[in-house]
Parts: structure tokens; sequence; C-alpha cells
């Protein structure tokens, strides 16, 4: 096969790239492209629409494996980009980048934003709930929005999460000889005539509510009453260690709190949420939408039949269906230097734990908590059941100590 070209185009089309660039194009047998740069391509080449579903692109550079093929995307094809998916696919080798400006840097400079200091969310093909995690006081959110429609979706959820005074700003066909501006506030955002090709920018006041920290409240998530509390989960979360793209197996998930809560601190993660319920998936499915969260995989079943499909994980957190054979299979699939936390609250979950400690080592702690409560006319300390923690590192043998 020979290499497939990728090059990044701005709203000024074909025509605006350098001449350098468009030599290369004139060289090409096949161009990909969207119809709205096709009439400004070399009358010399076989030019293809871009292929739906996006899938469909491997089966065309294969079919032309022979001939030299350019793809045009928009912008910088490697940032939210179609060019991240083929170098994926074919390797680094395998495929050449040209990247254009993109439409992120467009929209940063056109609103005097520094780039390094904007939160980057797309909601092209993922849902407009996954806003909520970059929400917070000062705020400046660049979105790569589906379609025309999507101002009045982030106005909606901006309102519904209590920032309708967030101000949102519509940047339409940046670079380009139709460039336009919007403008207005999420709590009364009416335009309706959006171009489909723009970013979104979101400058949040300062007078919003603080995020939930690293563990959010309880009283968030849907459950039946089998939910990691708040103050255990937050010391679960700092031993878990959430860092981007981080794979968790959350065993015996419940309603998913935890796997919710690290997807909140571990941007492009994942999150196996395993659980025998059905019932107890949907619990967790609607608090992942809940909080904006992108990742969580449901994994229904017997935990021991269903860890041997999933991917090595960084960390696992086993807050249900502790037992032996469990332990043992999260020591032997986590990857070097990952972490295993679990809870028991029950005495022969927490001899379990006991073994746990005493054959791998690690840390073994008792979080006890208190609430003060009203207690007549007065107040008094109501516990909550103690919890045991155990906690152990897996050597890697490529770090010394």
């Amino acid at each position: 096969m020979t290499r497939p070209l990728i090059i990044g185009v701005t709203e000024a089309g074909v025509t605006a790239l350098s001449d350098n660039v468009q030599a290369r194009l004139a060289e090409m047998d096949v161009i990909i492209a969207t119809p709205r740069f096709q009439d400004e391509l070399p009358e010399t080449a076989e030019v293809l629409d871009w292929p739906k579903p996006f899938s469909d692109i491997y089966g065309l550079l294969d079919q032309h494996a022979q001939r030299k093929v350019a793809i045009l995307t928009t912008g910088d094809p490697m940032w939210y980009g179609a060019g991240a998916s083929i170098v994926r696919k074919l390797g680094v080798s395998g495929c050449e980048v040209i990247p254009a400006v993109s439409g992120l840097q467009l929209a940063a400079s056109r609103l005097g934003w520094p780039l390094a200091d904007c939160e980057i969310v797309s909601i092209h093909g993922r849902p407009v709930s996954t806003v909520k995690t970059k929400l917070y006081p000062r705020a400046r959110i660049l979105i790569i929005a589906e379609n025309s429609d999507s101002p009045a979706a982030v106005a909606s959820l901006l309102g519904a999460s209590g920032y309708g005074a967030a101000r949102i700003h519509v940047l339409a066909n940046l670079g380009g000889s139709k460039e336009e501006l919007f403008d207005g506030l999420a709590r009364n955002w009416k335009r309706t005539n959006v171009p489909d090709f723009h970013i979104i920018g979101v400058e949040c006041p300062v007078e919003m509510a603080t995020p939930p920290g690293a563990a959010a409240p309880d009283t968030s998530f849907d459950n039946d009453g089998k939910l990691t509390k708040r103050d255990v989960r937050a010391s679960a979360l700092a031993k878990l260690g959430p860092f981007p793209g981080a794979v968790l197996w959350d065993i015996g998930s419940g309603s998913g709190a935890v796997s919710v809560d690290f997807l909140r601190l571990a941007p492009r993660g994942k999150a196996y949420a395993i659980d025998r319920s059905e019932a107890q998936m949907g619990y967790a499915t609607s608090n992942g939408m809940r909080h904006g969260v992108a990742g969580l995989q449901q994994v229904v079943g017997d935990v021991l039949e269903r860890l041997a499909e999933l991917p090595v994980p960084d960390a696992v957190f086993i807050g249900g269906g502790l037992s032996d054979e469990v332990i043992a299979r999260a020591v032997d699939q986590l990857r070097p230097g990952g972490v295993v936390v679990a809870h028991a609250v029950t005495l022969e979950s927490e001899a379990v734990l006991l073994a746990a400690w005493q054959q791998h080592g690690g840390d073994l702690t008792r979080i006890g908590i208190h609430h003060a409560d009203p207690v007549g006319g007065f107040h008094g300390w109501r516990p909550l059941m103690p919890v045991t923690q155990w906690h152990w590192r897996k050597d890697n043998p490529e770090v010394q100590a």
C-alpha cells in the first residue's frame, strides 16, 4: 500500500493551501474530500466523498492500495480529527499528515483566550452532557459542535446545571469568507440560524458553584442503597490514582459511583463497571450520564467469567463480590505499577482482606465516619458502618526504589 496523505484544510478552502501542498495534491490519483472542498480539487484525480460510516475509509484505502491517495480533513487532522484514527490504524509510518490551523486555535485567537488555559471538549458524535465535566467558576471552554442545534443544546445544559449566566460565543465558518460570530447568555439563548460548522466558546462567571471535588455528593447518585459513601469513596480515589487514559475495573460496582468519580478525574479513561445485576447497571448508566462522563462500560455477569475479556487495568476497585479468587485474579491481571483498593464491611469479607494483606502486603486501614445528627433537641455523632480498606500496589521491575 502506498502511504495515504492526510491534509488539513481550513474554511478558506483548498486554494489557500501552500504551493507545496497544492503541488502534492496535483500528483494524487484519488482524493477523498467533503463536497464543500471538491470544486477546488485537481481535475486529474478521481474524487470520492467521505465514506459513511467513517470506518469504511479503511476499505477504500485497501481498494486503492496501489494508487496515490489524499484525504482532506478540516483543520488539524490530529486534534479531534480523522488523522488520529487513521494513524492509530496504520501506524505513524503508514501515512503522512500535513496539518492546518485548527478551528480551536482560530476560535481562541478570535476570543483572545490563551489556548493553553482553555478546556477542550467535543460533542461531535458524543453526548452534550460531557460538557459538564468542564464546568467550574471562571472556566473558558471551547466545544467542537455536532451541528446547528449544538448551541441550543449546550445552552439548555448550562441552564439546567446552574450555569445560566455563562456567556456563549458561537464562531462559525472560522477562517473562511463567511465567518460569523454569535453571542448571548445561556439562560436566554434564542438563535436558530447557526451554520453547521462552528466552534462554541463558553465563558463561565466567577459566581458559579464550586465543583464537587474528588468525590461527588451521595445525593447526586441514583441508587438503592448500594453506594460507596462520599468520605470513604474519596479515600479510595486518592489511592486508585486516576490519570488521563487510565483503565479501571470497578468490581461489584453497584450504582457506579466509584467509576463515575474515577472518570471525572481521568480524562479519556475507561471504567468497566462489573456487576451481576442488570438493575445496578441501570443505575450506573444513569449516573454516568448525569455527571457527563464518557468511558463507562457496562459488564454484566459473573465477575470471574467476565474479567478475562477486559483490557489490562491500571487500577482495580473491589466494592462487592469480594473473594479470595477475585483478589487473586485482580492481582494477576493488574499491570505492573497498578493498584488494588478493596473495601469490606462484614466480618467475612474483612477476613478475606486480612488474608490478602498477610499474603501480599500493602496497607490495611479501618475507616470510621461519624456525622453530627439531631438527638432530640441536641446533636450527637451518628456513626456509619466502619469500612476496612486494603490498598496494594503491584511491583514494577522497571522502577527502582
